[in-house]
């Protein structure tokens, strides 16, 4: 009966272990993820001859 028992609780360990390896690696792809979505919008830098909206398109707020 303890063989049987350790053998229960050796594939329990590897189960969770798996699950916290997925876990780990799945935080890890959403957080390069975000990282890289954030980091390539902060570095956009409008061109020189880009006019101001006027017009219809204001968007002062103001109608």
């Amino acid at each position: 009966m303890p063989h049987e028992e350790r053998l229960i609780m050796t594939r329990i360990n590897r189960l969770l272990h798996q699950l916290f390896l997925a876990t780990i690696l799945t935080i890890g792809v959403l957080n390069i993820t975000l990282a890289v979505n954030y980091a390539v919008p902060a570095g956009y830098q409008a061109p020189s001859d880009q006019k101001p909206p006027s017009g219809y398109s204001d968007s002062s707020g103001v109608r």
